[in-house]
């Protein structure tokens, strides 16, 4: 044990630096491609479905979809091509090192590319689905974790572990996986290296194996048991050093609202590098085995047959490799700065939405309360938007601006040079002074790849064409995945349908009476916290639709409104509900936090 131990940490130290450097650039490139094909694909599966949101009560119903199936099927079917090619570039890599090469990135990635194109030609399409359990299997943690970032998953997994029959499928399921993996381990090696059929290879690994499996196994789990230590201490580690920045760095009142939202991208991170870092080593160790258990037949080889020579040139390499990055990063781009359905609430955790912007703070519907709510980690900031007389769509809620600015006038009767020229910041505090009312298009510019926007239209008439002049901004900013559209009047919403349905709208109501969610010509319903019922949630969940409550300012209304699931809180406490919503139990300071997400 201790020799195959040693000779796993130099193979993996041989070529360490091409090695790693190609597993960071070939993750970061399929999994950004993969993860915006799955965002495409997931909108697509809804509406074919019907849904506007997937939630906890309908997910059932929408993985039964036909049309679902199908587009899960050719996810599934893409990401298992990846998962070969990467599992050949591995073993290109590996090879490699066994014959003392060191192979430049290109060079890897040829000889996956040749690995790949040889296991399509030779139809072992059963090596796939090998390849798509071994990573299942041996990412099981990293998987479970990664669950408990996603809505509705996260509650789906933890439903199945808290009932003895879903731990017992999941121990059969994975008793199952095991039987099918184990006496294959080294089947990606006898295909890919031997170049043998699936059903060549799989006996050629078991009967490599057939005299080693405790040994071998006992190996692999101490490796494996290892790894999950030491990746629990970095992120401890990480969450403290965090923790410290907090103290220090940050506004105390900001500090437990902070605190989750970091230790949830630091989790994600790590999962990543952790993924990456994994299958490197995983492979790494098989290949050490392999290579020892099958040396008089590698050796008769002599060399590495597909490295891939012929297609790894440098400069065309290169070329693929900058082509690849750059729209991968266009891809990143387009998803952090345009918004994502995945991160956008289809699959995400109940979101917060700033009140007219955070308007405990500085003067409501002004670009200082939307840029408060920035600073104050909001994922939405609710606007009210009208008309001025010369058909400028700026932000206000009152028929008149009395409250605001101290005239007794509607915002419909100032033409836009005229209303820039009131102060609608001195009345909230004298720190404000001079503040204008900001037009829908500055707020746009503003919030475009910072935070989402919940636009309200208040009411002007049917003969007015605010409802299409909001549209026609969010089209104008491609905003669609930023944006929700939120009336009282519900032909409002019908007639953004019409001009874009990809436009999210929801229908505000002050009860809930009435089958209103069934509509098509909403997304979402937006009602008084009073009103929301268990029952509720569950019946427009059912139909696909999301659940915004307002206005929620006590922490008993924000915990009860977590309790009922609902999709956004409306608040003018942004701060104070991310601290409830985002914490597994009540936490009063920062060390009861520590103590929660360290246990």
């Amino acid at each position: 044990m201790s020799t195959l131990t040693k000779d796993t940490i130099r193979i993996l130290k041989y070529n360490r630096k091409n090695a790693f450097f190609f597993s960071l650039a070939f993750r970061l490139v399929t999994t950004t491609l993969y993860l915006f094909a799955l965002d495409r694909g997931l909108l697509i599966a809804l509406k074919l479905a019907g849904y506007s949101y997937l939630t906890v009560a309908n997910i059932g119903g929408f993985l039964l979809k036909p049309w679902t199936m199908i587009i899960m099927a050719v996810l599934i079917f893409f990401g298992m091509l990846i998962l070969v090619l990467e599992t050949g570039c591995f073993l290109t890599l590996f090879q490699g090192i066994y014959y003392t090469r060191k192979l430049k990135p290109w060079e890897i990635l040829a000889g996956g590319i040749i690995k790949l194109r040889d296991e399509i030609l030779k139809r072992n399409w059963r090596l796939g689905l090998l390849i798509l359990a071994n990573y299942c299997l041996t990412n099981l943690y990293l998987i479970y974790r990664f669950f408990t970032h996603i809505k509705p998953l996260d509650f789906i997994m933890t439903q199945v572990l808290s009932q003895p029959l879903g731990k017992a499928i999941l121990i059969f399921i994975l008793i199952l996986i095991l039987a099918a993996v184990v006496p294959g381990l080294y089947a990606f090696h006898a295909c890919m290296v031997e170049q043998k059929n699936f059903k060549e290879g799989y006996l050629r690994s078991w009967w490599l194996l057939r005299h080693r499996i405790p040994k071998v196994l006992l190996l692999l789990t101490i490796y494996y048991g290892a790894f999950v230590v030491l990746l629990k201490l970095i992120y401890s580690f990480c969450v403290l050093i965090t923790a410290v920045a907090v103290t220090l760095f940050t506004d105390n009142r900001l500090a437990l609202a902070f605190l989750p939202a970091a230790c949830g991208r630091i989790d994600l991170v790590l999962l990543f590098i952790s993924s990456m870092l994994l299958a490197m080593g995983n492979y790494g160790a098989l290949s050490v085995q392999y290579f020892q258990f099958s040396s008089r037949v590698l050796k008769k080889a002599g060399n590495i047959s597909d490295s891939g020579a012929r297609w790894a040139n440098k400069k065309t390499a290169l070329a693929s490799i900058s082509v690849a990055v750059v729209f991968s990063l266009v891809t990143l781009f387009y998803v952090v700065y345009n918004g994502s359905a995945i991160a956008g609430g289809i699959l995400g955790t109940v979101q917060i939405t700033a009140h007219r912007g955070s308007s405990k703070e500085a003067p409501e519907n002004t670009m200082a309360a939307i840029k408060q709510a920035v600073n104050d980690l909001a994922d939405f900031v609710e606007i009210d938007v009208q008309e001025t007389a010369d058909g400028v769509v700026v932000l206000g809620h009152d028929s008149s601006l009395r409250r605001v600015a101290g005239v007794n006038r509607s915002i419909g009767s100032y033409s836009l040079e005229e209303l820039k020229g009131l102060d609608v910041g001195g009345w909230f505090s004298g720190d404000f002074r001079g503040e204008e009312i900001p037009t829908l298009e500055e707020v746009m510019e503003y919030c475009k790849g910072k935070i989402n926007l919940n636009i309200e239209i208040k009411s002007a008439g049917d003969d007015s064409l605010l409802p299409e002049k909001v549209a026609l901004l969010i089209d104008k900013y491609q905003m669609n995945e930023q944006c929700v559209v939120t009336s009282s009047r519900f032909l409002y919403l019908t007639r953004i349908k019409k001009l874009d349905e990809k436009i999210r709208t929801g229908y505000i109501v002050s009860a809930a009476y009435g089958n209103y969610y069934s509509s098509d010509d909403i997304d979402l319903i937006s009602l008084q916290s009073s009103f929301v019922t268990e029952r509720l949630v569950e019946a427009a969940h059912l139909k696909g639709k999301a659940v915004y409550a307002w206005t929620v300012n006590s922490k008993s209304e924000m915990e009860r409104m977590k309790m009922l699931s609902v999709d956004n809180i409306i608040t003018d406490y942004p701060v104070l509900a991310r601290e409830i919503i985002y914490r597994e139990e009540a936490a009063e300071n920062l060390l009861e936090y520590l103590r929660l997400v360290l246990r």
